[in-house]
């Protein structure tokens, strides 16, 4: 029997604990139940017995079977409590989440930025300001890299911006330090630049889609969390790049310089500076979200409504969207969802406020982020982030109620655990991109990793100490 096997089983019986421990009844049977569901997605996840968004299928579909009964099963009743279940509706509502449509604009968006070549007219815009050293090579396209990580996929970001400097890679000699540099500069710009904006990951839109969802829409935006994201960003940023050249030097006297051909075809230009408007008006709109009042889900479909009826975006581009990925965030949003209704939050915010009083909100923080490094460095971040983001809340709510800055701050907390991650090539899809090209081994990426993670815990938790 394969190792995930025997894994994914030691888990299934880990789930059915909650569920005998409520049959003795020392445990609500809702909460026993959510817990079972919680932890067998937890095993499926981790073991990657089935594909992840097959999992948040099946958390969807458990949770409308167990909480709201359609069939009127009188042996579930018990765990759909005595009052009138919650509908089918309450559940199948995280498909169609306001954060769900926000990324699916953000996809339309980057594929359209991607048809027109905006990667490459921005490269020749924004490099060669940074001169011909290696150093600074290096940092300017650290920066394109995560300036473009902000609004698509890092994933994405990654393949693009490594395909775009393939032809130096092949330039260089193979002995060249720097190559390295250069290959895991790439990821660790697009992980970093995913936490700039709401739609950066999807750890950062499970978060996003939380806090809307459990009433903390007028404390959080797309622009606020942008105001505290983006300052770490730069930081984390600039000390990766720093790090980099510390462990991989240029050779003394290397020069580069690079340009590209931007995409070509009979009206090309026009369809560029359309996509550059809509992706600016876009950008506009959602930055200023307190002024209008229009949720940052609804302006995301204007992007969609733009580059489909003009026509920019084909049939097949939307079917070849990232239809998974959304289904495994709607997942996520599902057990924050199931978590709230079944009582499972409430018991666990007591269970942890038991342990830990309101003087020790930091530690309960550096605990959250910690796991959520430690889980995303072997498994991905979507499943660590799906996991601990819906267990932040009811513990922040519970530990200090009425703060919901610090609501706010333990959700951050736990997402950016999540995506700041990058030590090893199975952490994040970008560090698995740069790896298939080859050119560094797992301790180089490791080397730097590492202490990325680290800095980034301590930032948040002065972040929380200056804040607080």
């Amino acid at each position: 029997m394969k190792l995930k096997n025997i894994g994914f089983i030691l888990s299934l019986v880990v789930a059915a604990i909650p569920l005998y421990v409520s049959f003795l009844g020392y445990l609500p049977p809702s909460v026993g139940g959510m817990f079972f569901i919680f932890l067998t997605a937890a095993g499926l996840w981790i073991f990657e017995i089935i594909p992840g968004h097959a999992t948040s299928i099946l958390i969807i579909l458990s949770e409308i079977l167990l909480f709201s009964n359609p069939g009127k099963w009188e042996f579930l009743k018990p765990y759909s409590g005595a009052e009138k279940p919650s509908p089918p509706g309450v559940f199948l509502a995280s498909l169609a989440d306001s954060a769900v449509v926000l990324f699916l604009g953000s996809f339309a968006l980057a594929k359209a930025c991607v048809k027109v070549g905006v990667d490459r007219w921005l490269a020749n815009h924004v490099l060669p300001y940074f001169g011909t050293s290696p150093k600074y090579v290096l940092l300017g396209l650290m920066c394109i890299t995560a300036l473009i990580s902000l609004w698509m996929s890092n994933t994405a970001t990654a393949s693009l911006m490594i395909a775009l400097v393939f032809p130096l890679l092949m330039v260089l000699d193979t002995k060249e330090k720097f190559r390295k540099a250069i290959l895991i500069g790439i990821p660790f710009a697009a992980n970093l630049g995913g936490i700039g904006t709401p739609i950066g990951s999807p750890p950062n839109v499970i978060a996003f889609a939380n806090l809307k969802n459990h009433g903390y829409g007028e404390f959080i935006s797309f622009g606020s969390w942008m105001l505290v994201a983006v300052p770490l960003l730069l930081i984390l940023l600039f000390a990766a790049w720093f790090w980099l050249l510390r462990a991989f030097p240029a050779s003394p006297g290397l020069q580069l310089s690079l340009r590209y051909e931007t995409v070509s075809g009979e009206g090309s230009e026009r369809r560029l500076r359309f996509v550059l408007l809509g992706f600016l008006l876009t950008v506009v709109f959602w930055l200023t979200e307190s002024f209008h009042g229009v949720p940052a889900g609804v302006v995301a479909l204007f992007p969609l409504f733009l580059f489909t009826a003009s026509g920019i975006l084909e049939s097949n581009d939307l079917r070849s969207l990232e239809w998974d990925v959304l289904i495994l965030v709607a997942g996520g949003i599902a057990l924050g969802t199931g978590i709230e209704k079944s009582g499972a939050g409430v018991w666990f915010g007591e269970l942890i406020g038991k342990q830990a009083g309101p003087g020790e909100s930091l530690w309960v923080l550096g605990i959250f982020f910690s796991i959520g490094l430690f889980l995303s460095t072997f498994l991905s971040n979507t499943a660590t982030a799906n996991l601990l983001v819906p267990l932040a809340l009811p513990v922040a709510t519970l530990l200090l109620p009425g703060n919901e800055s610090y609501a706010i701050q333990l959700v951050l907390g736990s997402a950016l655990g999540a995506s700041l991650a990058m030590s090893l090539p199975v952490s994040t899809p970008p560090n698995a991109v740069a790896y298939a090209v080859g050119g560094f081994e797992i301790k180089d990426m490791a080397r730097v990793g590492v202490k990325i993670g680290i800095f980034g815990l301590i930032l948040v938790l002065l972040g929380f100490l200056i804040f607080q």
